[in-house]
């Protein structure tokens, strides 16, 4: 039984060199084609965010301006006389109407609802209209989107 002990642990002593040297070689090789292909992957560009304003007047001849990012619309900024600051009204998508215009819904003060409908069918680009309505009031004229 000493014998076998003897001869394991002398075998193993003798490939140990060799095991370290291939796993220090699987090691470099590894980390070697690793730094390779970082350098050599390309990178995705970042992508500004798709951004319009709509600007229009409301029911009471002030202006609004209507802020679409990325595909939906967020906000109306309804600027009220010189005197008063202007209310921002955050918006929330709600559903598409009979004509497949899509609708968005806030609030005015906590006091009233704003309605905007996109009535570009949701295809908004430079050019587009939206209608604004403040507690069923509606814009005066409608928003124009640009940039």
């Amino acid at each position: 039984m000493k014998s076998f002990i003897t001869e394991f642990f002398s075998s193993m002593w003798h490939k140990f060199p060799q095991q370290i040297s291939k796993l220090v070689a699987t090691l470099v090789i590894t980390f070697t084609l690793l730094s390779i292909t970082t350098l050599f992957i390309p990178l995705p560009f970042a992508h500004a965010a798709y951004s319009l304003s709509c600007d229009g007047l409301d029911g009471v001849g002030n202006p609004y301006t209507a802020t679409y990012v990325d595909g939906l619309f967020t906000k109306v900024r309804f600027d009220r006389s010189p005197d008063l600051p202007p209310v921002v009204s955050e918006l929330t998508y709600d559903i598409v109407n009979e004509e497949g215009q899509p609708i968005y819904r806030g609030g005015y003060l906590a006091a009233a609802d704003v309605v905007l409908i996109d009535l570009s069918g949701g295809n908004v680009k430079p050019g587009s209209e939206v209608s604004v309505s403040v507690d069923n009031n509606w814009n005066q004229e409608r928003g124009i989107c640009g940039v």
